[in-house]
């Protein structure tokens, strides 16, 4: 059984684990006490033979069509977020060791200086900081003073003390992050030296949102911040993906016209 294979297995089943009968239109009989699907459902709901789901939630069928995948997608209730990882736990792997961290575009970095008044980064995949502004350096960290190889969003969030105090929801930025890292790991096969670190150091949830198997790709949503000289701070962030193979993303925070975030921002470093 290759690495490949056993990822998309353990992906299939904390999917099937995690929905019940009625989520997925079935009903639920009398002494019933599994609390997710069976196997047999998931196949009944996905067009597919009982034997042949099996195998692949065993790892022992590791090219299912892309139909297939599509069907389970849907059986499974996943979101784009999980249909696409699970197409990339299926393709062959691009790459088998660690690859650097990409550059960002030219024009990507002159939009992100044009971005003076909002908070804003450049981030890989691998959750790695490319390139910040300073509205950004401000509200979460001077990542120029960090060690390179820590200038990574998931190790920040993990690692870092200071994160603990900075996000009101820590835990749930943190979760997020690791979500992202699974998400771009799909269908890799080589070692991941962040990985390790983050085990080591990232204490139990890391170990618990890694073994959550939950994906996530760029999106827009809420932080609430406890800013050590601002003081508590609520922003809203967009994820921007550019054009382009290494999928790198543009981040924006945000405040409405009248808000006292918008007011402190535009004080700070507007022109």
């Amino acid at each position: 059984m290759t690495a490949q294979t056993t990822e998309l297995a353990r992906f299939l089943r904390t999917r099937r684990e995690r929905l019940t009968p009625e989520s997925v239109g079935l009903s639920r009989t009398p002494g019933r006490r599994l609390a997710g699907l069976r196997r047999s459902e998931v196949a009944a709901l996905a067009g597919i033979s009982p034997e042949y789901y099996t195998r692949l939630e065993q790892g022992r069928q590791r090219r299912p069509s892309p139909e297939v995948l599509d069907a389970l997608a849907g059986a499974l209730r996943l979101d784009a977020d999980g249909r696409g990882h699970l197409h990339r736990l299926t393709a062959r792997p691009a790459r088998t060791e660690r690859a650097a961290a990409p550059e960002a575009p030219g024009a990507a970095l002159d939009l992100l200086r044009a971005l003076t008044v909002w908070p804003a980064y450049l981030v890989s995949p691998m959750r790695a900081v490319l390139a910040w502004n300073d509205a950004a350096a401000w509200l979460v960290t001077d990542f120029g003073a960090l060690e390179p190889h820590r200038r990574n969003l998931a190790w920040f969030a993990l690692c870092d003390p200071r994160a603990r105090a900075l996000y009101e929801d820590w835990e749930a930025v943190a979760r997020g992050n690791v979500h992202r890292l699974r998400n771009a790991l799909a269908g890799h096969t080589g070692e991941e030296p962040l990985l390790a670190e983050l085990a080591e150091h990232g204490g139990d949830l890391f170990t618990d949102a890694w073994n959550e198997h939950e994906v996530r790709g760029p999106n827009t949503g809420h932080k609430r911040l406890n800013h050590p000289e601002a003081g508590p701070l609520a922003l809203a962030y967009t994820g921007y993906l550019l054009p382009g193979p290494e999928r790198i993303e543009l981040v924006v925070m945000t405040a409405p016209e009248g808000s006292p975030e918008h007011a402190l921002l535009h004080g700070l470093f507007g022109s």
